[in-house]
C-alpha cells in the first residue's frame, strides 16, 4: 500500500505541488467571478425589504436600456482613449530621446519612474491640490505666464475631462517609457548603421525601421494599459466623484455606485459583466493586430 502511493505521489508531483496555487487562485478569483455572476441574474437590492429573486437576463436588459450606462461607456472609452494615446505617445517620444549614451541617463530614467511608483491615491490628492482652483500653482502659474482668469479645473465639465486624463497620463506614461526603451535597445544596431549609409535621415529611420519593429510592442503596451485604464477609479474617486454631473462617471466608476452606494447588488454584478465584455472586445482587436505583426 506505501508503495503505491508512493508511486501515486510521484506520478503526480506536479499536481502536488500546484495544488495549493489552484486552491488559492479559485477562492481569490474564481469563487468572487462566479458569484458575481450569479448575482448578476438575481435582482438583489439590499437596501429592500424585498427578498432576492431570479430576474434571469431582466438587469442586462435594464442595462441596455439605461441612459446613464451608456454615458459613463462613453465617459471610459473617451478617458481611456485619450489617456492611453498621450501615455504612447509621450513614452515612446522620451524612449527615442533616451535611446542612446549620454551621460546621466540612468539618473533621468530613473527619475521619470517616480509617478508609477506612488500610490494612485497620493497621486490623485497630489493633483487635487495642483488643480486648486483658488490656491493651486497651476493657475497661479498660468496666471502669471499669461494672465489666465482662474480655471475651474474640477468644477467644470471639459476640464475635469482634461484633469483626469492628465493625472492618469501623468502616472503612467513613465511605464511606457521603460517598455519601450527595453525595445528599442533589443533593435540591433546594424539597422541603424545600414540606413545610415543609404542616407536616411532621422525621422526615416524612426519611420521605417523603428516603427515596424517596435509596432508589436507599441500595441502590447496599449492592450496592457486599455485593461488597467478601464479599472480607473481611485484618480476620479478623489478629484471629481464622477462628476460635475456625469462627466468623469466611467462604467467602473458607475458600478462601485449601484453596488456600494445604492446596494444594488444584482445590477453591480451585471455592469461588471458588461464592462467585461467591452474590454474583452477591445482586447480581442488589438490581440489580432498583434498577431499580424
Amino acid at each position: 500500500m506505501a508503495e503505491r502511493l508512493k508511486e501515486w505521489a510521484n506520478k503526480h508531483l506536479t499536481i502536488l505541488f500546484l495544488l495549493p496555487s489552484i486552491v488559492i487562485i479559485s477562492l481569490v478569483c474564481a469563487f468572487p467571478l462566479g458569484y458575481s455572476l450569479f448575482m448578476s441574474f438575481h435582482f438583489w437590492e439590499l437596501a429592500s425589504p424585498l427578498p432576492r429573486t431570479f430576474g434571469g437576463l431582466g438587469n442586462y436588459i435594464e442595462i441596455v436600456y439605461s441612459v446613464r450606462f451608456w454615458c459613463s461607456l462613453f465617459n471610459s472609452v473617451s478617458i481611456v482613449g485619450v489617456s492611453v494615446t498621450i501615455q504612447i505617445v509621450v513614452g515612446f517620444g522620451l524612449a527615442l530621446f533616451l535611446n542612446r549614451e549620454f551621460r546621466g541617463r540612468s539618473l533621468i530614467v530613473a527619475v521619470f519612474l517616480v509617478p508609477t511608483i506612488i500610490a494612485p491615491v497620493v497621486v490623485a490628492f497630489m493633483w487635487k491640490m495642483l488643480y486648486s482652483e483658488r490656491f493651486g500653482p497651476i493657475n497661479y502659474i498660468l496666471h502669471l505666464a499669461w494672465g489666465l482668469r482662474q480655471i475651474p479645473w474640477l468644477s467644470r465639465p471639459l476640464p475635469a475631462v482634461f484633469s483626469v486624463i492628465l493625472a492618469n497620463a501623468w502616472e503612467w506614461f513613465p511605464l511606457v517609457l521603460l517598455v519601450s526603451l527595453g525595445g528599442l535597445q533589443s533593435i540591433p544596431n546594424d539597422y541603424y548603421d545600414a540606413a545610415k549609409i543609404d542616407g536616411a535621415s532621422r525621422w526615416q529611420i524612426v519611420r521605417y525601421i523603428v516603427l515596424p519593429l517596435m509596432s508589436p510592442i507599441i500595441l502590447i503596451i496599449a492592450l496592457i494599459r486599455v485593461i488597467e485604464d478601464f479599472k480607473l477609479f481611485d484618480i476620479i474617486y478623489v478629484l471629481t466623484h464622477g462628476g460635475p454631473g456625469m462627466s468623469t462617471e466611467t462604467l467602473n466608476y458607475y458600478t462601485y455606485l449601484k453596488g456600494f452606494k445604492f446596494f444594488s447588488f444584482g445590477y453591480a454584478g451585471a455592469l461588471s459583466y458588461m464592462q467585461l465584455i467591452v474590454v474583452i472586445g477591445i482586447a480581442i482587436v488589438l490581440v489580432r493586430n498583434i498577431m499580424r505583426k
